[in-house]
């Protein structure tokens, strides 16, 4: 718990006096690490790293024993740390994100402890003076404060401690230094969430429902850029690209709703940040993969494939400057501007679609059939001598009605939609295992011709045969699985639950 108003005097010698030990005032720089979207903040936990001479990490918890760590720097990835269980336990949460210094702040800190007879440390205190949020703004935070915290079972010293201070009429508040100073800058923890669902009633105007779905995905896009940019992780650009995806399918739905002037010039812009950042993405994934890729094919050829794997990164670099280019010019910045000065402005006199007024669950459950129906009968057709493009189309289908189901989910029922989306993404599944297979092993014959150019050893090209040979068996077992994938979402039970799902929202 922490105490805020105290006299540092008053309170190093009554505390002395109970047996707890200070040390000399030190200058510290402290930070709250978490990830964009607040993972660690979701999972109950928080990591602060605490840079003095050196750095402290330090995890905590509710329903956690309190871990601490000394490093060498703060840590971007988990791999940045030493293996260990401190490792494994954030690595586990985190994923393939970043940490980000959510809050940082400088301090002057006293710690005192009390230690029992044995040896062992059974309570804490630290005088917190002088404390300066530097970021995300720059103020100071009412100080001086104290922290008792009991260390072990034994809660008598820390308990005392409380006691003694609280008869001396020093002011409890709740939390600690930190959630003080969480609170005082207004930093939401939970951090930014992508989800793609908004409040919609199936008998608002279409328009309505549409633009409402568009600002939340302008709004992540907007969100994801500037992590895109820096690099942060490879979510940023995934997340953003998502949002892009579905805006274009979303425009794509909105024929007779959305203004045709506005959809023409929309679909523009869009198409050119979706193949902006496209080529960036697909070398995200590719890296993404290379080790469940590369894994089974033993360290001699893995070595081998060094120099594969150092080209690789080489155009990622390129395409993700080409992105970062992108997102930082006038073009981008002209059409998120314009896209939500028109998004927003609900009482524009233009031009309005013909079924811009209709009952929002209407369109909508009228466009989700028309997707399922687009979906079903071009997946019949397909064969096992079916070129491959046909499947890639038929990927793009699934996609545009995932994300129909997806944006405008609020106005069906959430049991049954969730049933209809894992049959639906089963399939999507087997379709983009093998839309990656086809467009990565692509990708390696023309990095081979480039690497042979360029002198590459034998090793090399040899390793380069058998990387190939396994994405194109990987691309072969996934077509031979699609008939039974396709057959499996094809029937009347599939059918059954679209037909409820959409039950009710036609009005």
């Amino acid at each position: 718990m922490a105490i805020d108003h105290i006299d540092p005097s008053i309170c190093v010698s009554t505390l002395a006096d109970l047996g707890f030990r200070f040390g000399a005032p030190r200058e510290v720089t402290v930070s709250m690490l978490d990830t964009f979207d607040g993972r660690l903040h979701r999972a109950g936990l928080r990591l602060e790293a605490c840079e003095a001479d050196g750095v402290e990490l330090v995890l905590s918890g509710d329903e956690t024993v309190t871990a601490h760590l000394a490093t060498r720097s703060a840590p971007r990835f988990p791999a940045d740390l030493p293996h260990g269980p401190l490792r494994d336990r954030i690595a586990a949460i985190l994923e393939m994100r970043a940490l980000i210094p959510k809050l940082r702040l400088t301090a002057i800190r006293t710690a005192a402890t009390w230690t029992s007879p044995f040896g062992s440390i059974v309570a804490t205190a630290t005088i917190h003076e002088h404390v300066h949020i530097v970021d995300p703004d720059q103020f100071d935070l009412p100080t001086p404060m104290i922290e008792i915290h009991q260390v072990g079972a034994d809660d008598a010293p820390a308990r005392r401690a409380i006691e003694v201070l609280d008869r001396l009429g020093f002011h409890r508040v709740p939390g600690d230094v930190l959630t003080e100073a969480v609170t005082v800058a207004g930093i939401e923890l939970a951090g930014f969430s992508a989800s793609v669902t908004v409040p919609l009633d199936p008998t608002m105007p279409a328009i309505d429902g549409f633009r409402a779905v568009l600002v939340n995905l302008a709004d992540t896009i907007v969100a994801n850029r500037q992590g895109t940019i820096d690099e942060l992780d490879p979510e940023f650009l995934h997340d953003l690209r998502v949002a892009v995806r579905r805006t274009r399918s979303i425009l794509a739905h909105g024929k007779n709703v959305i203004p045709v002037a506005i959809d023409r010039w929309a679909r523009d812009g869009f198409g050119w940040l979706g193949n902006l950042t496209g080529p960036a993405r697909d070398l995200d994934v590719y890296l993404i993969e290379w080790h469940r890729y590369t894994g089974p094919l033993g360290p001699d050829i893995v070595a081998a494939l060094a120099p594969t794997r150092a080209l690789l990164e080489r155009r990622h670099r390129e395409a993700s400057a080409m992105v970062a280019e992108g997102l930082r010019s006038s073009t981008f910045d002209d059409l998120l501007v314009t896209w939500l000065a028109w998004l927003r402005h609900q009482d524009d006199d233009g031009p309005r679609g013909s079924k811009a007024d209709r009952p929002l669950g209407r369109v909508v459950a009228r466009r989700i059939v028309r997707a399922q129906a687009t979906l079903v009968d071009r997946g019949r057709w397909i064969r096992p001598a079916t070129p491959v493009d046909h499947l890639h189309r038929l990927r793009k289908d699934a996609k545009k009605l995932r994300y129909l189901l997806e944006c405008f989910g609020t106005l069906m029922p959430g049991d049954r939609r969730t049933t209809f989306v894992r049959s639906l993404k089963a399939l999507q599944d087997n379709l983009g295992e093998l839309q990656d297979a086809e467009v990565h092993g692509a990708l390696l014959r023309a990095i081979s011709l480039d690497l042979l150019a360029d002198g590459a050893s034998a090793d090399t090209m040899h390793a380069i045969g058998q990387l190939t040979e396994r994405l194109d068996r990987r691309r072969h077992e996934a077509r031979v699985e699609f008939a039974s994938r396709f057959a499996t979402y094809d029937t009347r039970g599939t059918q059954r639950t679209l037909d409820a799902m959409l039950d009710g929202i036609e009005r």
